[in-house]
C-alpha cells in the first residue's frame, strides 16, 4: 500500500469469480496530520489507499471523511462504488497514485494547495453477475495535473483533483 501497510497473507484480490477477500484497512500515518510537504504526501498516500480499500470492499466511509463535499466528481465515483456492491456486484484494480512533483509545495493566497502531482492509476473493473460491466483503462502522468487540499484544525482535506488548466 502507498502508506506502507503490509498486505496480510490471506488477502486476495478480486477476480471474474469473487470479490477481494481479507483486504487490509488502511491507517492514517501520524506524517499525515503536519501542515508540510512530507505531510501532503502521506496524506495523498493515505487518500489513495482508501480509494482502493472503497473500490475492494465497497466502504466509501473512509475516503468520504477526508473528501471535501464540494468535490462533485469524488463524490460521484464513491456512490458509483457504492451502488455497484448493493447490487451484490464488486470492483477490481483501482490502485491509484500521486506524487507531488519537486519544489511544488506552495499553498496558494486563498490557503488552498495546488499541487501538481505525477499521478498513476492502475484502472479499474466493475464486475456484477460475474460478468465484466465496466472497464477503466490504466493512466500515468507527471505533467498536468493538479490536486487541491486544504490544511485546517490540523487535518488535510482533499478538494479536487484535475487536469491541469481543465
Amino acid at each position: 500500500m502507498a502508506t506502507g501497510q503490509e498486505f496480510p497473507d490471506d488477502f486476495e484480490p478480486a477476480t471474474l469469480e469473487h470479490p477481494a477477500r481479507n483486504v487490509p484497512k488502511p491507517v492514517m500515518p501520524e506524517e499525515a496530520k503536519q501542515e508540510t510537504e512530507a505531510g501532503a504526501q502521506a496524506f495523498l498516500d493515505y487518500r489513495t489507499d482508501a480509494v482502493w480499500y472503497a473500490f475492494q470492499t465497497g466502504d466509501t466511509s473512509l475516503v468520504r471523511e477526508v473528501t471535501a463535499d464540494s468535490c462533485e466528481q469524488c463524490f460521484s465515483q464513491f456512490d458509483s462504488i457504492d451502488n455497484v456492491y448493493s447490487k451484490g456486484g464488486w470492483m477490481a484494480g483501482g490502485y491509484e497514485r500521486s506524487e507531488i512533483l519537486s519544489d511544488s509545495f506552495v499553498r496558494g493566497s486563498n490557503g488552498i494547495y495546488t499541487l501538481p502531482v505525477d499521478a498513476q492509476s492502475s484502472g479499474v473493473k466493475s464486475v456484477e453477475d460475474q460478468r465484466l460491466t465496466l472497464q477503466q483503462q490504466p493512466f500515468a502522468t507527471d505533467a498536468g495535473f493538479d490536486v487541491n487540499i486544504d490544511f485546517r484544525d490540523d487535518e488535510w482535506t482533499y478538494i479536487t483533483g484535475s487536469p491541469r488548466n481543465g
